[in-house]
């Protein structure tokens, strides 16, 4: 008798989420009762109006907020089972993020901004990896530079090779061609296919943008604190 090979944990799982914002006297549901998964290898993308809670779903799926109530699993982690500052160091290993604000580090240069994941998990740092990304993302003539030096959009693609530089297992990125201009932004939606297609790095993608939702597998809706769609 054959038996078949249980199916792998997904590589995100919300369960039952909510999370609530205090307004003055008032409290606003953001996200309610959220069930939500991503296979490992699966693209999805979240679309939505500003305020709908798309950058608040993301915050919890990479730990660095917590629910008022459901839980979160990341590789079938149960975030709120790991303290700080093990928690850092998993998101450091596992995840790729790209913020809506960049997030780089001022007093580093773009190598070193790019390389921080590595270093944080004492990988080397001195191969030809950062080159190759930076050639692909247009950015290799911009290592030397510190972070105001550049425009938006060059820290733009800066954020993003940094999120891909350690090959994480899961990429959540925040409008990541938000800043773009348009044959930059088809670069990068480029570089996000070949990456999930050859590592099977799960990917969770906020976007306004039909044509970065149009890599994904699925495409929801974030309307009224749920995910609509298939």
């Amino acid at each position: 008798m054959n038996e078949t090979s249980p199916s792998p944990p997904p590589a995100l799982a919300l369960e039952g989420v909510t999370r609530r914002f205090s307004d003055g006297e008032r409290v606003v549901t953001v996200l309610e009762g959220l069930d939500f998964q991503v296979e490992g290898g699966e693209r999805v993308a979240v679309m939505g109006a500003s305020g709908s809670g798309k950058s608040t779903l993301l915050n919890l799926a990479a730990g660095m907020d917590r629910p008022d109530d459901g839980r979160v699993r990341l590789l079938d982690e149960p975030l709120d089972a790991i303290a700080e500052p093990e928690l850092t160091r998993f998101r450091a290993r596992h995840v790729g993020l790209v913020f809506q604000d960049f997030n780089l580090i001022d007093s580093l240069n773009v190598r070193e901004n790019i390389a921080l994941p590595l270093w944080l998990n004492g990988l080397d740092s001195t191969g030809g990896e950062i080159k190759e990304l930076s050639e692909t993302l247009g950015i290799a003539d911009l290592l030397e530079r510190l972070p105001d030096q550049l425009s938006g959009g060059e820290k733009q693609r800066v954020a993003i090779a940094r999120a891909l530089i350690h090959r994480p297992e899961v990429l959540l990125a925040d409008e990541p061609t938000g800043s773009l201009d348009e044959a930059s932004a088809e670069r990068v939606l480029a570089l996000f296919d070949r990456v999930t297609a050859d590592s099977g790095c799960a990917l969770v993608l906020v976007t306004h943008n039909p044509q970065a939702a149009a890599i994904c597998d699925r495409q929801l809706q974030l309307r009224g604190g749920r995910l609509h769609g298939s």
